[in-house]
């Protein structure tokens, strides 16, 4: 596509969320396979994940390495940001008893790169956040947040674009119940806050399995929907939605921005609703299945390594 009035190419994104990959525990890896060969036509400029890249990666640092190595296999630049399947979660707001810590950090730094990221992408700058910090009273919690406004202080006229893994609230801003579907209430209003003033137009997230799309202050908040399973009971019950496996395109043309919600027909819905209606509301109990060499170039013997 180009700009009519200045000849320019817009510039385009896919934003995946959510594939929860595992070399042991590969319920989920036919429908990523999908995903990959609907990138190879989609050849965007970019790859954003915005989270849980892995199943289990608190505790399973083979988890990492085999979704660092499968985004690596798209041959794309790319950028990920951390969800709670990879790094843990906020420690009051734990909800797979897997706080974010020390060990946790240092696996996602050491396999994908750092918490926090901010680039200029054509006329737009691009932030990624690790929600997982937000409530947590870690030193990186306010290193993260200063970050963020140095991002935006410095941005010029761009306008900004956030990805991160949770979204800022469900349905109710304002609603300070305990939660593990968003950003927790004690840093949910400084943070919308600082982006409001700060120039962000979208927020793209994921963390919740469905394509849903709402705005706030002038803030266009996007989730991706997953690859990897759904509650479809869940869904139906709370957002009357069918949820369905998909991935995001963003066209960045100029100083505008759309997106487009793409459902590969090839890609099935998993739905885990009888697993976790029976285990706690998790996956990640789930017993180990194998990939034994299915995982393209960077199969090897399964393992998991714990630390």
């Amino acid at each position: 596509m180009t700009d009519g009035l200045r000849g320019r190419r817009a510039l385009r994104i896919v934003q995946v969320s959510d594939t929860h990959l595992s070399r042991t525990h590969g319920y989920f890896y036919d429908n990523w396979t999908v995903f990959l060969d609907a990138l190879a036509s989609e050849r965007p400029d970019r790859l954003i994940h915005t989270g849980d890249v892995t199943f289990n990666g608190p505790i399973s640092s083979d988890d990492i390495a085999f979704g660092r190595a499968e985004l690596d296999r798209t041959e794309l630049s790319w950028n990920a940001v951390a969800g709670n399947h990879d790094i843990g979660e906020a420690p009051a707001f734990s909800r797979l008893a897997q706080p974010i810590d020390d060990t946790r950090i240092a696996r996602w730094r050491r396999h994908m790169g750092e918490l926090w990221w901010s680039f200029d992408f054509g006329e737009w700058r691009l932030v990624g956040l690790d929600t997982a910090l937000m409530a947590s009273e870690r030193p990186e919690e306010r290193e993260q947040a200063a970050f963020l406004r140095e991002a935006l202080n410095t941005r010029g006229r761009r306008p900004v674009m956030v990805f991160m893994h949770m979204p800022p609230f469900d349905r109710d801003r304002e609603d300070d119940a305990f939660t593990t579907a968003a950003i927790p209430y004690p840093a949910r209003g400084t943070f919308l806050e600082t982006c409001a003033a700060g120039g962000v137009k979208v927020i793209a997230c994921g963390h919740l399995h469905v394509y849903r799309r709402l705005r706030h202050r002038g803030m266009e908040i996007v989730w991706a929907p997953s690859t990897a399973m759904m509650n479809v009971e869940h869904q139906l019950r709370n957002r009357r939605r069918f949820p369905r496996p998909g991935y995001l395109v963003w066209e960045f043309d100029g100083r505008r921005v759309r997106h487009s919600l793409v459902e590969p027909p090839l890609m099935p819905v998993i739905d885990v609703t009888g697993w976790t209606t029976r285990n706690g509301g998790t996956t990640t109990t789930m017993p180990p299945k194998p990939l034994h060499g299915r995982a393209g170039s960077t199969a090897r013997p399964a393992l998991t390594t714990m630390d």
